[in-house]
């Protein structure tokens, strides 16, 4: 990998917080940053875990207002070896 792959995922080890920081430290766009989780995500080189906030412990799927929920979900982003 290289370029901004390369690049958010070197700030996720570090361990900054937030897409808009990783997008900030690297000087690539919020847009591109997001898509390059999505694909690290998808090639399995990221992992996410949701960290409830409010929530019930099954997630939405155990959740009475799912439907109609606009509760942001947070991620744990971390690096699989």
């Amino acid at each position: 990998m290289s370029g901004p792959l390369t690049a958010v995922l070197a700030q996720v080890e570090a361990g900054t917080p937030t897409l808009v920081e990783i997008a900030r430290r690297t000087g690539l766009s919020e847009e591109v940053t997001r898509a390059a989780v999505d694909h690290l995500l998808r090639s399995g080189r990221l992992a996410a875990d949701q960290v409830p906030i409010g929530c019930p412990p099954g997630g939405c799927g155990g959740c009475a207002v799912a439907a109609t929920c606009s509760q942001p979900v947070m991620l744990s982003l971390s690096v699989r070896r």
